[in-house]
């Protein structure tokens, strides 16, 4: 379970959001809405730690993220910027991911799922930003972590990609994971939470 109680951020002299609540437990979409600069990304470092709140807490399982040891381990960020390693293949991209959790076998998947197997062994930096965008999000299938957070995830994306990444995500929370996704655009299929960052200020 997710818990954020009574965040407020400031940037500057300028408020960014003030008394931001919610809850939410396993297989929860919480889809954040506003224009750009309305604070989803920041709220989005926030949650995942990067950033901290002027005040207010965030609670995983019980604990302060702060005091998890769980909660990096369950959380996987795909921010704005699609933050592959350019030089690397895209086979080479996934793999580091696969490695790291241990998720070897669903390499295969993960690349034909987004249509990326036939790039495998091109270096990413060599593709177009959609191509890009779905190696980024090919992660999330070698990375199946309980809570996921993702920053505008259509960006770059074709019509085909964008129903994909809409497919994955409802998926992954019938299967009880959470889904945070900063959108001013995205809609879901699933029951969903949306949370508008005008009502905040």
């Amino acid at each position: 379970m997710l818990i954020c109680n009574n965040l407020r951020c400031e940037r500057g002299e300028k408020l960014v959001f003030d008394h931001l609540g919610f809850c939410l437990q396993s297989g929860s979409l919480l889809i954040l809405k506003g224009a750009n600069g309305s604070g989803k990304t920041t709220l989005l470092k926030i949650l995942s730690g990067i950033l901290s709140a002027d005040s207010g807490e965030i609670l995983w399982d019980g604990l302060l993220i702060k005091d998890n040891n769980n909660f990096k381990n369950d959380l996987m960020v795909i921010g704005h910027k699609s933050g592959v390693k350019q030089d690397a293949t895209v086979y080479e991209n996934l793999e580091f991911w696969a490695n790291l959790y241990g998720t070897e076998l669903l390499l295969p998947a993960a690349l034909s799922f987004y249509d990326l197997t036939k790039f495998s062994g091109v270096p990413a930096g060599m593709l177009s930003a959609g191509w890009q965008r779905r190696v980024a999000l090919a992660r999330l299938i070698v990375a199946p972590c309980r809570l996921w957070m993702l920053d505008e995830p259509t960006n770059f994306l074709d019509e085909e990609a964008v129903i994909l990444t809409a497919n994955l995500i409802e998926t992954r929370v019938k299967q009880g994971g959470i889904v945070i996704v900063a959108s001013h655009i995205m809609t879901s299929a699933v029951a969903s939470h949306t949370l508008w960052m005008g009502d905040f200020r």
